[in-house]
């Protein structure tokens, strides 16, 4: 597939029974690339893994005055469309333009209001019980305070952040956690998520072999949480390295990634 891969992981979890499983897609900073007209390359390719569900883990579009969000709008809309449910956790880029009227206006509830209105699930501190295949699991979406997406810092996140916008996890339900920033993984952790899904971070931009991502977005070096699969404990966290770029247009030994991910139960 030209122009991005498609990576494949399996997520072992007791809290499915044995023999049950769920398939989802993930896509992350897409930030309004096109691959083919009107996407069709990227939808044909999510179509092919026939998920029950897709995942948004933020910033689909550019949050910019002068720049369209069609290409991001209408490749959301057709996978709703057309292949399986989507779940949309908000980005930066989605944040700020929420935020922001002063600057933004009301393009926010121009780009999102159509995607409601299809049935997109858009989950800002908020969640939603997903069940299929006689699975459940629970979808969250944290849509982390601007404050923490700042340039040359790394803003403390307090526990009961997340236990404000999204209350405490049940217990015996597998819980899925939208949140576009990995750089919290321990905190997202603690408070319950079993599986984090994030981007955020473009896998460092640059990798360097051994060493992994060079840069994040907020200018820090070698960032722990590039891309790909991290664990504490039984916790696991899936860090796309995005489907675009935006800004700094270079990916150098770090190509962009479809994200599979099967969620199996085990005895």
């Amino acid at each position: 597939m030209a122009g991005f891969r498609i990576k494949k992981y399996e997520i072992k979890t007791k809290k499915l029974a044995a023999g049950q499983g769920l398939t989802f897609v993930l896509l992350a900073d897409l930030h309004n690339k096109e691959y083919g007209p009107e996407n069709r390359q990227l939808i044909q390719a999510v179509k092919e893994q026939e998920p029950d569900g897709i995942l948004i883990a933020g910033d689909m579009l550019v949050g910019h005055t002068a720049q369209s969000f069609l290409p991001a709008q209408r490749v959301v809309l057709a996978l709703q469309k057309q292949v399986a449910p989507v779940f949309y956790g908000n980005g930066n880029h989605e944040s700020r333009m929420r935020v922001q009227r002063e600057i933004y206006g009301d393009r926010y509830g121009e780009y999102m209001e159509p995607l409601c209105g299809a049935g997109v699930r858009v989950l800002s501190n908020d969640s939603v019980l997903f069940e299929k295949k006689g699975c459940q699991v629970r979808i969250h979406g944290f849509e982390l305070p601007l404050a923490y997406y700042q340039k040359l810092g790394e803003k403390r996140l307090e526990a009961k952040v997340l236990t404000q916008a999204l209350g405490k996890p049940e217990r015996g339900i597998y819980h899925i956690l939208l949140a576009h920033n990995p750089v919290y993984f321990r905190e997202y952790a603690a408070w319950g998520a079993d599986m984090t899904l994030s981007g955020h971070l473009h896998g460092g931009v640059i990798r360097i072999p051994f060493l992994g991502g060079v840069i994040t977005p907020q200018a820090r070096l070698f960032p722990k949480y590039d891309r790909g699969l991290f664990r504490i404990g039984e916790k696991t966290l899936l860090v796309s390295p995005g489907l675009g770029t935006h800004t700094v247009n270079i990916r150098i030994f770090n190509p962009a990634q479809l994200i599979v991910i099967r969620l199996e139960g085990e005895a």
